[in-house]
C-alpha cells in the first residue's frame, strides 16, 4: 500500500506538471498571438493579444458583431485594454453611433495615452467639430510618443498651418520648439502652394514669442529663389540680414555669412580642393582653389543677387600660382530668368602676384530680377576642363555705377 507522504509527492508531481503544461500551453499561446491569432486562441481563448487582433480584422472586414464581441472577450480579460475600447468605438461610429463612440475613444486614450489611431479619430473629429485647439492637443501628444506617423499627420497639420484661423493657433506650438517642428516646417516649405501662407505663419510664430530658424529662413529664402518671387524674397533677405542690404555679402570669404544668399555656397567637385586660406595671423582670409590636374567642371562656388536694375561695376582682388587651363577662370554673372550673362570677369591663368580687377555691368529692366555671380573654369568641350594649379581671389564686391558710367577690364592671360 502506498504511504502518505508518496502519495503526497505523486500529487504534488501532477499539479507541477499540469501547472507547467498549461504555463507552457499559455507561453506558446503569446508567442502565437500575432502571428498567427486564430491559433492561439483555439490554445487560450483568452488570450488579450490574440482577442485583439483578432477583433481588428473583424473590424477591417465589416464582421462588426464579431468584432464587438471580441472586444468584449479581451477587456474581460484586462478590463482597461485601450485598443479594445478603440475597436467599440469604432464599432459604434460604424453604426451611426457618434455619442457612443466619442465616449468610448476618450475612455480608450485615458486607459492608453498611447492609443495613437483612438488619439487621431479624436483629433479628426476635434477639427469636423472646429475645434483646433483640442485637434492640436491630440496631435502634439501623437507626434511626441509616435514620431513615426508623421507621415499621416503632417498633411492635417500643414491644411492648419495655411489657413488664416489655423496659424495663431499651431504657431503657439512651432514657437515653443515642439520636437517635431524641424520636419515639419521643412516639409511645409517645400509643398505648401502659397508663399504668402508660409510668412503668415512665420508672422505668427514670432508673434507668439519665438524666432524662425536660420535653417528654415534659408530653406524658404531658397523657395522664393526658385520660384522667381523677388519683392517677397526681398524682405525677407532683410530679415535675415539685419545689418542692412547689401549688394555682394562676405566678399572677403571670412566666412561671416550662410550661402547662398548671406554668403557663399561652396560645393566639393572631384579634381579641385576649395579652401578658404589665412592671409595673415588675424582673421583676414581669402578664397584659394588648387586643381589637381584632373579633368573638373568646375562652378562649385556661387551667391544668389537680387540688383535691381541699373549700372554697377564688380571688382576684386586675383592671384595664381602656376595656373594652367585652356581658357582660364573667371567669374561670371547671369540672370535667373533668361539665362542671359550680363558679366565676365577677367580670365584668370599662368601665374600673376595680387592685382586688381574690375568689370562694369548693367542689370536689365526685363527677365533679370535675381542674379547668380559663380567662379567657372571656361571650356568648350570636354579636353578644356583639364586644370592644375592654385587660383586666389579676395576683396570682391559690387557697387552702384554714377549715371551714364559703364566701362569694362582686358582679360589677363
Amino acid at each position: 500500500m502506498m504511504s502518505h507522504s508518496r502519495v503526497r509527492r505523486l500529487g504534488l508531481l501532477v499539479i507541477a506538471l499540469s501547472l507547467a503544461w498549461l504555463l507552457l500551453l499559455r507561453g506558446y499561446a503569446d508567442y502565437l498571438a500575432r502571428p498567427a491569432p486564430e491559433r492561439a486562441l483555439a490554445l487560450n481563448s483568452g488570450q488579450p493579444v490574440a482577442l485583439i487582433l483578432s477583433a481588428e480584422r473583424a473590424l477591417s472586414e465589416g464582421r462588426l458583431d464579431q468584432a464587438q464581441a471580441l472586444s468584449m472577450a479581451a477587456l474581460s480579460a484586462q478590463p482597461f485594454e485601450g485598443t479594445a475600447l478603440r475597436i467599440l468605438g469604432a464599432v459604434a461610429e460604424l453604426r451611426g453611433d457618434r455619442t457612443r463612440a466619442m465616449a468610448l475613444m476618450q475612455k480608450a486614450v485615458a486607459t492608453t495615452p498611447r492609443e495613437s489611431a483612438a488619439q487621431f479619430w479624436l483629433a479628426i473629429n476635434a477639427l469636423a467639430d472646429k475645434d483646433i485647439d483640442a485637434a492640436l492637443q491630440r496631435l502634439d501628444r501623437l507626434l511626441r510618443f509616435e514620431p513615426q506617423v508623421q507621415k499621416q499627420v503632417f498633411p492635417i497639420l500643414s491644411v492648419i498651418a495655411v489657413n488664416p484661423i489655423g496659424a495663431g493657433p499651431i504657431s503657439r506650438y512651432l514657437a515653443s520648439n515642439a520636437p517635431w517642428r524641424p520636419e515639419f516646417v521643412a516639409r511645409l516649405i517645400s509643398a505648401a502652394e502659397s508663399s504668402a501662407a508660409l510668412s503668415r505663419l512665420f508672422r505668427a510664430i514670432q508673434a507668439a514669442g519665438g524666432k524662425i530658424e536660420p535653417t528654415e529662413l534659408d530653406l524658404y529664402a531658397s523657395r522664393l529663389f526658385a520660384r522667381q518671387e523677388w519683392p517677397r524674397l526681398r524682405r525677407v533677405l532683410s530679415d535675415m540680414d539685419p545689418g542692412g542690404p547689401s549688394l555682394l555679402r562676405d566678399g572677403g570669404f571670412d566666412g561671416k555669412g550662410r550661402g547662398p544668399f548671406l554668403g557663399w555656397a561652396i560645393a566639393r567637385v572631384a579634381g579641385a580642393d576649395i579652401l578658404p586660406a589665412a592671409l595673415d595671423q588675424g582673421e583676414n582670409r581669402a578664397l584659394r582653389i588648387v586643381f589637381l590636374d584632373r579633368r573638373v567642371p568646375f562652378r562649385h562656388v556661387s551667391q544668389s543677387l537680387l540688383l535691381e536694375p541699373g549700372s554697377y561695376k564688380l571688382n576684386g582682388r586675383a592671384r595664381s600660382i602656376d595656373l594652367r587651363t585652356a581658357l582660364g577662370l573667371n567669374w561670371v554673372l547671369g540672370c535667373v530668368e533668361s539665362g542671359a550673362v550680363i558679366a565676365q570677369s577677367e580670365r584668370l591663368l599662368g601665374t600673376h602676384d595680387w592685382h586688381s580687377f574690375a568689370v562694369d555691368f548693367v542689370v536689365p529692366d526685363e527677365k533679370c530680377g535675381g542674379q547668380v555671380l559663380r567662379l567657372v573654369l571656361e571650356a568648350r568641350i570636354a579636353a578644356e576642363r583639364q586644370a592644375v594649379g592654385e587660383a586666389w581671389f579676395d576683396d570682391l564686391a559690387i557697387t552702384r555705377n554714377p549715371a551714364g558710367s559703364v566701362g569694362g577690364s582686358p582679360d589677363v592671360r
